[in-house]
C-alpha cells in the first residue's frame, strides 16, 4: 500500500511538472470598495430635496479574479470572473428575520473576459476570439473596456504596421432567427513610423437588424452605419498629444410611408498632457455633432460606449448629457478642459480638472427654452498609493448646470458628487 502511494505521488508530480512546462498559469485580480454620493444627477429641478430619487448614496464591493494562461507557440488565454460593485444593503444582520444570514440582493458572478489568442502555424497571422476588453482607436466611437465584448479578431503584425479585422457582437437577437442581430465589422491599420508616433485608420460597418442602436428598420429590413475613423498618439518633446476623428454615414429604411432615415454624424477629440517637474498639466477639446432642429434625419454622432467614466465625474458619466442619456461620449457636446496633477510625494498625488460644456445643437432637457449652454464642471482628485498593491483614490465634483437644464419655470439645479475607491490588486 505504501509503495502504491509513493508511485501515485510520483506520477502526480510528473503530471503536474509536465503541465507546468506546457502551461504558465497565473492568478491576478482586484478587491475594491466604492463609496459614492451623487446629488441631483438627473439635473431635475429639486433644490434642497435630499429625498429626490435622482440622488445616489451608497457603498459597494467588487471582486475580480483573473486566470492568465500562456502556452507553447505563443498561445495565450484568459478567464476573468467578477462580482461587479454589489451594493451593501445590510446582509447577515440580526435585526430582522427577513435579512438574517441571507444574501438580500441579486449578487451574481459574471464573465468579464474569456478569450483565446494564438498565431496560425506558419503564418504571421493571429486570431483572438471570445469575450475580451477592446476599443477602436482612442475609444470614442466604440469602447468596451469595462465589462468586455464578444468578438473575433484576426490580425497580422507587419513590421511597423498592424492590420486587423474584427467582428464584434453588439446585440444578439433570437438565436434561432437570422438577420435580427446587431454586428460591428471593422478593418483597421495601425502604423508606428517612429518610437514616439502611432497613427491609425479604421473603417467600421454597423449592421443593425433590430433597431437597438439605430432606428428600428422596416420588417425584413435593416439599418447600417459606416464610420470612418483616424487616430493618433504622438510624443512631441515632453508633451503627449492624442486624438481621434470620426465621420459617419448611414441609413435605416423604416416604413414604406415614412421612407428612410439618413445618418450623418461627426466628432473630433484632441487631448494633451505635459509633465513639468512634479506637475503634469492636461488639456483637451472635443466636438460631437447633434441633431439639427426640424430635421427628420439623424445628424447626431453615434457612439458605442460602455458604462465607465470616460472623462468628467458628473457630466456624461452620471448626468443626462446633451443627448438626453448617460454614457454617450460627446454626442451633441462641445467640450474644452484643462487641469493639473501634482505628485506631492511618491505615494500621494492631488489635482483638479475644469470642464466647459456647450451643446452643438439647441436643446431643452427639462422643458425650458432651448439653449446651447450645458454648464461648467470642476473635479478635484486625490490618489493615495498606500502600498504597491493598495490604493485609495477620491474624486469630488460640482456641475453648474446651464440653460439646457432650465425648466419652464426658469429653475436650474446644480449637481454634486464625491466618490472614493479603495482597491487591492494582486
Amino acid at each position: 500500500m505504501k509503495k502504491f502511494l509513493v508511485v501515485a505521488v510520483v506520477l502526480a508530480a510528473l503530471c503536474i511538472s509536465s503541465v507546468a512546462f506546457a502551461l504558465d498559469v497565473t492568478l491576478s485580480g482586484e478587491a475594491a470598495v466604492r463609496s459614492r454620493m451623487f446629488y441631483n444627477i438627473a439635473a431635475s429641478p429639486q433644490p434642497n430635496s435630499h429625498a429626490d430619487a435622482t440622488n445616489d448614496n451608497y457603498t459597494q464591493t467588487r471582486f475580480l479574479l483573473e486566470v492568465n494562461i500562456k502556452a507553447d507557440n505563443n498561445i495565450k488565454g484568459k478567464l476573468a470572473l467578477w462580482n461587479d460593485y454589489d451594493t451593501w444593503i445590510g446582509r447577515g444582520v440580526s435585526d430582522g428575520a427577513a435579512n438574517r444570514g441571507t444574501n438580500g440582493t441579486t449578487s451574481t458572478t459574471l464573465i468579464r473576459e474569456a478569450w483565446i489568442d494564438f498565431m496560425i502555424p506558419g503564418l504571421p497571422v493571429g486570431v483572438k476570439a471570445g469575450r475580451q476588453l477592446g476599443q477602436i482607436g482612442q475609444g470614442w466611437f466604440e469602447r468596451s473596456t469595462y465589462g468586455g465584448q464578444d468578438a473575433w479578431i484576426v490580425y497580422a503584425n507587419l513590421g511597423k504596421a498592424t492590420v486587423a479585422l474584427q467582428d464584434v457582437k453588439i446585440n444578439e437577437g433570437t438565436t434561432t432567427v437570422n438577420h435580427d442581430d446587431v454586428d460591428l465589422y471593422t478593418a483597421l491599420v495601425t502604423v508606428k513610423p517612429t518610437d514616439g508616433i502611432t497613427l491609425g485608420v479604421d473603417v467600421s460597418y454597423l449592421l443593425d437588424n433590430n433597431g437597438s442602436v439605430l432606428a428600428a428598420p422596416t420588417a425584413g429590413g435593416s439599418g447600417y452605419l459606416m464610420n470612418f475613423g483616424a487616430n493618433w498618439n504622438a510624443k512631441v518633446g515632453v508633451a503627449t498629444i492624442k486624438g481621434e476623428v470620426d465621420v459617419q454615414k448611414g441609413r435605416v429604411q423604416t416604413t414604406a410611408a415614412a421612407g428612410g432615415i439618413d445618418y450623418d454624424g461627426f466628432q473630433g477629440i484632441i487631448q494633451a498632457t505635459v509633465p513639468v517637474s512634479i506637475v503634469t498639466f492636461n488639456a483637451g477639446a472635443a466636438y460631437g455633432s447633434g441633431n439639427r432642429p426640424g430635421s427628420s434625419n439623424v445628424s447626431q454622432v453615434v457612439n458605442l460606449l460602455d458604462i465607465g467614466q470616460h472623462y468628467s465625474l458628473i457630466y456624461e458619466y452620471r448626468l443626462r448629457g446633451a443627448a438626453n442619456a448617460t454614457n454617450r461620449g460627446f454626442q451633441n457636446t462641445m467640450m474644452v478642459n484643462a487641469g493639473a496633477m501634482v505628485q506631492v510625494v511618491k505615494s500621494l498625488a492631488v489635482g483638479f480638472d475644469a470642464y466647459w460644456f456647450k451643446a452643438a445643437e439647441w436643446i431643452a432637457l427639462n422643458g425650458g427654452t432651448p439653449s446651447k449652454d450645458l454648464g461648467f464642471e470642476t473635479d478635484l482628485k486625490l490618489n493615495w498609493q498606500i502600498s504597491p498593491n493598495l490604493s485609495w483614490s477620491w474624486q469630488a465634483g460640482w456641475f453648474a448646470t446651464g440653460g439646457c437644464y432650465r425648466t419652464a419655470a426658469g429653475i436650474n439645479s446644480d449637481a454634486y458628487a464625491i466618490q472614493g475607491i479603495l482597491s487591492l490588486k494582486f
